[in-house]
């Protein structure tokens, strides 16, 4: 299985913590074939919709400091767009709801893909009002709150304008300061399009390789719907991430209260696979990951042994993580 993952992908890094605490990491091929860049500990790579977790993380942080409410509706915050439904009126969905996929809106059909560099930048409002072909659908509850799963970009778009609006900075810039700067992570932020270039000149980013093997136009595709996808990181420092989760699941955290892990491991209701940005796997063990067009990747948390495994990649496989060998490589360490 191992020879057919590093065949089938360019480059692989993992990040793993066992049981007994302790910490290994592998590195496997090229972040660039065309230059001949090797994976090391420190190449970064498209975290794609792990993102939504670190997203939640942020927002319990907000709710800890009594700035918003997760479970107030997310309109009490919003000041210069409200989320509407679909009949015009301001919906009341909460904040809780959009962080779990059950508020009942509707990603538009093949949304959030195929943006690339050096196109005319998108911004949040145009992906909000569904003005542009990146996400032609506008951002509605369409269903009543808690009576379906929707899994949406759409709704993590709107926490992302959440956020921006409560603390009055831009997202990618309240993230590194709430979390990113906190934990003392070096490769790991949101993807605007200031953000992208600096790491581009300072750090080792992977290429993003198509089905057919193929780099993508421009390399590293842009992602406006941030909060939802556009998180770049290290295993090594999404394990940094994922370890003080666990502690503060565990009540062992100075940066995130027991509460608020245990908030987004909790099960919903009807709707027992999902959590707040993360979802169940089983008794003890959350998962989040990502599949995108530049890469795949996958974290799973044991929250009662403490054993963690992140894997990333920077190709898209054209199947999902139990095919390509993903969670293979993650559940070798997961007990």
């Amino acid at each position: 299985m191992k020879q057919q993952m590093i065949s089938r992908f360019p480059g692989i890094s993992c990040a793993y913590l066992d049981a007994t605490g302790k910490e290994t990491t592998e590195c496997y091929g090229v972040s660039d074939k065309e230059k001949n860049i090797p994976v090391d500990n420190d190449t970064i790579f498209p975290a794609c919709s792990i993102s939504k977790f670190v997203t939640a993380i942020c927002l319990m942080k907000l709710h800890e400091r009594k700035v918003i409410d997760i479970d107030a509706s997310v309109n009490d915050y919003l000041h210069h767009w409200k989320l509407l439904t679909t009949e015009g009126g301001e919906s009341e969905v909460t904040i809780r709801a959009l962080m779990c996929h059950t508020a009942g809106i509707v990603d538009g059909e093949e949304a959030y893909y195929g943006l690339r560099r050096g196109e005319p930048e998108i911004s949040l409002m145009d992906i909000l009002e569904g003005k542009t072909s990146y996400n032609n659908r506008p951002v509605r509850t369409e269903k009543p709150q808690g009576t379906a799963f929707e899994y949406s970009d759409s709704g993590y778009c709107v926490l992302q304008l959440l956020v921006q609006e409560t603390v009055n900075k831009a997202f990618e810039d309240a993230v590194q300061e709430i979390i990113f700067d906190q934990l003392k992570l070096r490769n790991t932020f949101f993807a605007s399009t200031k953000n992208l270039e600096y790491f581009e000149n300072h750090k080792t980013l992977t290429t993003g390789y198509d089905s057919d093997g193929l780099p993508l136009p421009g390399r590293f595709p842009p992602c406006p719907d941030l909060a939802g996808a556009g998180l770049w990181s290290t295993p090594k420092e999404l394990l940094t991430i994922a370890k003080e989760f666990v502690a503060a699941f565990n009540g062992e955290s100075d940066f995130l209260q027991e509460k608020s892990a245990r908030e987004i491991a909790k099960p919903v209701d009807q709707f027992p696979w999902t959590g707040l940005g993360v979802f169940v796997n089983g008794e003890d063990t959350l998962m989040t990951q990502g599949w995108g067009e530049n890469g795949q990747c996958m974290m799973k948390m044991n929250c009662r042994t403490g054993a963690i495994s992140v894997v990333m990649t920077n190709r898209n496989p054209d199947m999902d993580q139990s095919e390509s060998g993903v969670e293979w490589l993650v559940n070798r360490n997961i007990v």
